[in-house]
């Protein structure tokens, strides 16, 4: 029986006015022998940091939505995540029903698609990656801590792998985008093959992305969740959901390209979007600067609570 543990996150919006929604995420570790046991406490608090990043990222989620992360370990080269289900949206004029990741679904309408079963799965490596290659950030809300060069940032890791539970996810061919059958996901819906010299490169189409990108949205060669390639789209290898590298010692954060593309999947999430002139100047910059912001954010936050506490003892 899978071992539960849970916090009750508060979601702090950005926008102004905006009224705090709280919003529950729960931990759940499959892992019937605990033999990960002396992780639990170091993924238990970056899953939750991760989680919360995303949720705060959101306009407005729907009261009493509540998501139950299922944490597994295997023997796979680093990690993956995913929604363990999927919500039936539409049928299109062209016969193809249209599904959301089942997290995502939850999240806007506060219907639970998945019933009493976990929302998202997330598995990490268990042959070493776990023990020898993360890092788990001691603060990883503050992400102010530096990452030792000879490790992967897991804040990172979870990060990543919740943008695909929430949205960087579908059933196409990553090599030449044809669908399984009559249906596809909201990020499906959006791609489309390109003939090129590599044979059939896949793009991101939603307007949005493409707005601040400035055209189309590479793909990931073979992965086609991920954004970018080393030829093709070279500059989105930076990005958190690049499908190419995470480098080591170095740490990625949500970029206002994850949001657009999110928005495009009709998502309501909170972005700033900077004007088309200089959108190719700021790409480079976004995840950087996204983070600064987040951490002096969060810091004048802390502050504040802890003013208010003593106040009020």
């Amino acid at each position: 029986m899978p071992i539960r543990r849970f916090a009750l996150l508060t979601l702090l919006s950005c926008a102004a006015g905006a009224t705090p929604a709280p919003s529950r995420i729960e931990v759940v570790f499959n892992d019937p022998t605990a033999s990960f046991g002396a992780y639990y406490t170091d993924i238990e608090r970056v899953t939750l940091a991760a989680g919360n990043a995303w949720l705060d990222s959101f306009q407005h989620i729907a009261a009493g939505a509540g998501l139950t992360v299922q944490v597994g370990f295997a023997g796979i080269a680093t990690a993956s995540g995913r929604s363990l289900a999927s919500a039936y949206l539409s049928t299109g004029a062209d016969g193809l029903r249209l599904y959301q990741q089942g997290a995502s679904y939850e999240l806007v309408t506060g219907i639970d698609s998945n019933g009493g079963g976990a929302d998202i799965e997330l598995m990490l490596g268990s042959t070493g990656y776990l023990q020898g290659e993360l890092w788990f950030d001691p603060a990883p809300a503050l992400r102010l801590a530096p990452v030792p060069q000879n490790r992967t940032d897991a804040m990172s890791v979870l990060l990543h792998e919740f943008g695909h539970a929430l949205g960087f996810n579908g059933w196409r061919d990553g090599f030449n985008g044809a669908l399984p059958g009559d249906y596809q996901s909201t990020f499906d819906a959006q791609v489309r093959a390109q003939r090129g010299q590599l044979g059939t490169p896949l793009v991101f189409v939603g307007e949005q992305a493409r707005g601040l990108y400035g055209g189309d949205l590479p793909l990931t060669w073979g992965s086609y969740g991920h954004l970018g390639n080393l030829n093709a789209g070279a500059d989105l290898v930076p990005d958190l959901m690049n499908g190419v590298a995470f480098h080591r010692g170095t740490r990625y954060g949500i970029s206002a390209l994850d949001l657009q593309v999110m928005r495009d999947l009709g998502l309501p999430m909170l972005v700033a979007v900077p004007e088309p002139a200089s959108a190719a100047l700021a790409l480079a910059g976004l995840a950087l600067l996204g983070s600064l912001h987040w951490r002096r954010w969060l810091a004048l936050r802390l502050r504040g609570l802890g003013a208010a506490a003593s106040t009020a003892a």
